[in-house]
């Protein structure tokens, strides 16, 4: 395996780290992380090759003694067991030094294509399916969270809450079901 420098950035998140997620994570979204502990990993040449952001649960129906591993992503220059190796360093950095939570949860989604391979190989364990009745909304050729359709700001809908609720009331975009998430949790302690 190369050689590799893992840094730990704190909760900070830099225009670097949005970057890097908006490019290689599948959702290409880093807005609203939440982040607690933000953690690059890094070459030989000192590029940035990896990111994993842990947060605050999004959830409503996550354990209040649990952290998200809210954004995992490696460039592809990354060889094979390189995500094993990062996922298993960050969380050896939690179990030493984060001592509020208890456990670390994270999901993978099927409609990605995704069956958390990678939290089985870290030793997670499987939780089922999440809670919720995920959808999305198709609209102008984009895919938006239906947390878009509902946004608030200042007590008020903010205007793309407000152009997405017109659209699917027009029928010029649709609500689609999508299969629930696969639920992983790794025990810290």
């Amino acid at each position: 395996m190369k050689e590799y420098s893992i840094r730990y950035n704190s909760n900070a998140m830099t225009r670097e780290v949005m970057d890097f997620v908006e490019r290689w994570h599948y959702s290409k979204s880093c807005r609203s992380q939440k982040q607690i502990h933000v953690f690059t990993l890094h070459n030989l040449l000192n590029r940035m090759v990896g990111v994993s952001i842990y947060g605050q649960p999004i959830s409503r129906n996550s354990d209040s003694n649990g952290i998200e591993l809210r954004r995992f992503c490696l460039d592809d220059s990354c060889e094979k067991n390189t995500a094993s190796f990062f996922l298993g360093k960050t969380l050896n950095w939690l179990r030493k030094n984060e001592f509020e939570y208890n456990q670390v949860v994270s999901f993978a989604d099927p409609n990605k294509g995704h069956q958390g391979t990678i939290y089985k190989a870290a030793n997670f364990q499987y939780d089922g399916l999440e809670k919720n009745n995920p959808r999305i909304i198709l609209y102008k050729g984009e895919v938006y969270h239906t947390r878009q359709y509902y946004q608030k700001r200042n007590g008020q809908y903010d205007d793309v809450a407000l152009e997405l609720q017109r659209a699917v009331e027009l029928g010029e975009a649709q609500i689609v079901p999508q299969e629930r998430k696969h639920r992983f949790i790794y025990k810290l302690r």
